[in-house]
């Protein structure tokens, strides 16, 4: 098994070159605005008039590049992202760019959406359906949240399985999302989940294209460190197969209710799949999952999904299923969950999962 400390540059090394990067094209960048035919563009009278001019009383979130406020154009009720660039910090400028030109092509019920955009005066403003369960991190970590059931969370992996499918495979161009965490998982009132924040991602050649495409980035920066798939630490190339291996990350982060990395404990311990991977290899993954979920996992569901996880997180890029495999055995597990709790409720309705340790 491969060792767990990849050599990862610092995060302030990596902003000091996407900076420099983005300064050469910071006039061009602002001066550009989305084509109207991708976006609806929405006049800043209307965005205020929804923000009562940007009132702290209608922020309902604090983003990584800005607030985010709740308000109503034209009667729907909206997430509406005011992006703000500093001196310390030019990343918006590629998120206004890159992320929105290719959200507003993007059409998928597990894509969150991006409804317009206002680059008036200055302002760099996306506007986002409104979903209001938070994220898959918050519900996983945040104790203001109850514990979501396990075939709740089967549903929620299922439906970001099928959008990054669709991200490699289904759109015009493969799509590398280069992203992939539970921060960046948003769920709506129907536990719809929705793969956001698409600042990062990548693409790449059409769709029709065979094999793994693996591109070269100027930087592998990411927001989740403890996510990122090895050969981009150590290459600066990404491919589908990366997002793949961050994926493998966010189900054990599911499975377990762990955070993906722990500084506070032992080292073996800190990156949350190296210890999963450890605990699958010796029979004793039964022990770090969570245990509110203990004895609500059917046998075959746990063995499935442990399956698929440990093999999205080979260090070998050519050992990791596609997303499309991903998505088909996550859904085989939940009916595996659904057909196993039918006949344990036909013969004991109060019964429960015993998983016996390898």
């Amino acid at each position: 098994m491969g060792s767990c400390s990849h050599s990862l540059p610092s995060f302030s090394k990596v902003l000091k070159e996407i900076k420099s990067k983005i300064r050469r094209t910071k006039s061009n960048t602002l001066n550009r605005s989305l084509p109207d035919e991708l976006c609806h563009r929405i006049s800043l009278t209307d965005i205020k008039a929804a923000t009562n001019n940007f009132h702290k009383n209608k922020i309902i979130a604090n983003g990584d590049t800005g607030f985010i406020y709740g308000g109503k154009i034209n009667g729907g009720f909206y997430a509406i992202k005011r992006l703000i660039p500093t001196s310390d910090s030019l990343l918006p400028l590629v998120e206004l760019r890159c992320g929105a030109e290719i959200l507003c092509q993007l059409r998928h019920p597990n894509i969150l959406s991006l409804i317009g955009f206002c680059d008036e005066k200055k302002e760099m403003i996306h506007v986002y359906e409104y979903v209001n369960n938070g994220s898959l991190h918050d519900n996983l970590h945040s104790q203001n949240y109850d514990p979501i059931p396990w075939k709740r969370r089967l549903e929620i992996c299922i439906g970001v399985a099928r959008a990054l499918h669709y991200l490699h495979t289904g759109a015009k161009f493969i799509l590398i999302h280069r992203d992939v965490s539970s921060k960046n998982i948003l769920l709506d009132d129907q536990w719809t989940s929705k793969l956001c924040n698409f600042g990062f991602c990548k693409r790449g050649p059409l769709s029709l294209s065979r094999g793994t495409v693996s591109i070269e980035v100027e930087s592998d920066i990411t927001y989740t460190f403890a996510c990122l798939a090895p050969e981009v630490a150590r290459t600066s190339r990404v491919s589908t197969k990366s997002d793949v291996f961050s994926f493998g990350v966010v189900l054990f982060e599911v499975l377990c209710r762990r955070r993906v990395f722990d500084a506070k404990l032992q080292m073996e311990q800190r990156f949350l799949y190296t210890w999963a991977r450890k605990c699958i290899e010796n029979g004793t993954i039964y022990s770090i999952i969570d245990p509110y979920l203990k004895g609500k996992i059917s046998p075959q569901c746990l063995k499935k999904f442990l399956e698929i996880a440990y093999s999205c997180v080979q260090y070998e890029e050519n050992k990791r299923p596609t997303m499309g495999e991903v998505e088909a055995t996550l859904e085989l597990a939940l009916e595996l969950q659904k057909q196993e709790e039918y006949e344990m409720e036909s013969i004991n309705p109060q019964g429960e999962f015993i998983c016996e340790e390898a």
